[in-house]
């Protein structure tokens, strides 16, 4: 389903999430950089993009803390706009689900207080970029705005709509589409603001090249599928016997011919079974040992012997087998050029944003942030 922020500030929200990654790009160290800079999507600035699904908020409500500071109370006023405690704590959620993939649990703890203060610079930056918009000659026209609701609706998954997804989060459509041409008016001023920064030119992206080249560095690795009839704390010598001679019976059908993936989809005990027993790519370290040694040993293309781990019996077919390497300069050349020329485009937008803060009547409304942080619910286990 589509899925839209419940009754909020949906403009400051929708550009928050955008806005946030700006301000945690420009503090990374080169190794981060240079490791975003290999992935594609992450190297130009994306502020307020129109099109951006916003998670659901309320998939993992907040539980209220008696101990902390209300979700009403004001953490920030900008030029008589304020900012509260729960808004911020939306944006909090936000992020640390999206973090919680990739980051261990007690990390992504000990950096609670540090999100919710980005979280916060956030929207008061898009505050101002907002209001700047607001008074600037920019402007979205009706085509324009028509366009952008079209490709979104386009783009919703099947079985929904933007109707519904608006309709299940009582958001009333006028305003929704209000939100929206702001979001569009924001996007215009920044590309105003940045249009005149230099695109990274080739010497300055053959020394960043040079200055990371262990972040372009790919180790040795295996693309393989397996099948597992597994071991189950009940199991005796008898029973475990008996799943020996039942791989064997598998292992006899692959190798007459029989179907991988669609045998592994039928009898294979792992949740890979869904993608017909692809494990996808991996590394060293990442499987049990005598997984790995099998799996790094096998011949591309052949089915493996039937070894056995702790988790029990696997059949293992190999698929694709790269050596360590380094990624070429002229392979990551454009992306680095985009990574490059967007940090400028940054490094430009923070000027003008503390230009407008210089400007601005800001005040300061600290709360108690170690209580702030306990509200924050944990963020899904990395899988």
């Amino acid at each position: 389903m589509i899925t839209l922020v419940k009754k909020t500030n949906v403009t400051r929200l929708f550009a928050a999430a955008a806005l946030l990654s700006l301000f945690t790009a420009c503090s990374k160290e080169p190794q981060q950089e240079a490791a975003q800079a290999t992935t594609p999507g992450t190297e130009s600035i994306d502020l307020a993009q129109p099109d951006q699904q916003t998670p659901d908020l309320f998939e993992q409500p907040l539980q209220p803390n008696p101990l902390a500071i209300d979700a009403t109370d004001v953490v920030v006023t900008v030029d008589g706009e304020n900012i509260t405690h729960g808004e911020i704590m939306q944006g909090v959620q936000m992020n640390m689900m999206q973090m919680g993939r990739k980051i261990p649990q007690q990390q992504l703890a000990q950096m609670t207080g540090q999100i919710y203060k980005n979280v916060t610079d956030t929207l008061v930056a898009n505050i101002l970029l907002t209001q700047a918009a607001e008074k600037s000659s920019l402007t979205v026209n009706d085509d324009e705005l028509a366009q952008e609701i079209s490709n979104i609706e386009s783009n919703a998954p099947a079985g929904s709509s933007l109707t519904n997804a608006l309709a299940e989060n009582n958001i009333d459509f006028a305003d929704w589409k209000k939100d929206l041409r702001k979001q569009w008016l924001v996007r215009k001023l920044v590309d105003e603001k940045t249009a005149d920064v230099a695109e990274a030119a080739a010497p300055e992206i053959a020394k960043f090249y040079e200055d990371n080249i262990d972040s372009f560095k790919v180790p040795e690795n295996v693309t393989a599928s397996h099948i597992l009839v597994a071991f189950t704390p009940e199991d005796t010598d008898a029973t475990k016997a008996q799943k020996k001679k039942d791989i064997e019976k598998i292992h006899a059908e692959l190798l007459a011919g029989g179907d991988f993936a669609e045998i592994a989809s039928k009898v294979s005990d792992c949740p890979s079974k869904k993608q017909g027993g692809s494990l996808g790519t991996f590394t060293r370290g990442q499987m049990v040992p005598e997984f790995e040694k099998a799996a790094f040993s096998q011949d591309i293309g052949t089915i493996g012997d039937v070894i056995e781990t702790q988790f029990g019996y696997h059949i293992i077919k190999v698929t694709d087998h790269k050596q360590a390497s380094v990624r070429p300069l002229a392979e990551v050349k454009d992306q680095l050029q985009q990574y490059l020329t967007g940090k400028k485009k940054q490094e430009a937008l923070l000027v003008y944003i503390d230009e407008l803060k210089a400007k601005a009547t800001i005040e300061n409304h600290t709360p108690d942030f170690d209580a702030a942080a306990e509200t924050v619910p944990e963020a899904p286990a990395a899988k």
